[in-house]
């Protein structure tokens, strides 16, 4: 019988290889961006699971992505050249391309309130020889007028509660 045909790989045979190939993918949920034309576009995303070979990301609204890009992600600081595999609605599938490649920390922009930057600004330009204005204003920090202070820490005297039904 050699003209006998050879029977078809079985589904569970192809999905066993399959599986194999695959690296093993871990659920996240990392705040990435996508980056290219040289780093002057860029497009917020979210990664919904990582490998050391791909990801899966997710966009908040529809974006036309190049095939080609570097993927930045915030939490791990690395970035990486990846390429699209697939595409489907909101979501879309990369594969690494390259090595992971470490970037620096991003900058956050730290917010004060007006008043305290109005503080240090003015005592920047009134800088004295003697420190007076600095001094001046540690002394008006400590001595805080009673208003900010609380005004009782303790229970009402017999240790009964100030509301509720009286006898």
């Amino acid at each position: 019988m050699p003209d006998a045909k050879q029977e078809p790989l079985t589904s569970s045979e192809e999905t066993e290889s399959d599986i194999n190939e695959r690296a093993r993918r871990a659920r996240a949920l990392k705040r990435g961006k996508l980056l290219f034309n040289r780093g002057l576009r860029s497009v917020p995303c979210i990664i919904r699971n990582l490998s050391d070979t791909g990801a899966k990301l997710e966009f908040e609204q529809a974006y036309l992505l190049p095939q080609e890009f570097d993927l930045q992600i915030d939490l791990e600081d690395f970035e990486v050249t990846c390429e699209r595999r697939w595409e489907e609605g909101l979501r879309c599938g990369v594969e690494f391309i390259s090595e992971k490649r470490p970037v620096g920390k991003l900058r956050a922009q730290i917010l004060k309130s007006s008043d305290d930057a109005l503080t240090e600004e003015i005592d920047e330009l009134r800088d004295s020889p003697d420190n007076y204005f600095s001094r001046k204003r540690v002394m008006d920090e400590k001595n805080k007028p009673a208003s900010e202070q609380p005004v009782r820490t303790a229970r009402p005297a017999g240790g009964k509660p100030g509301f509720g039904k009286r006898r």
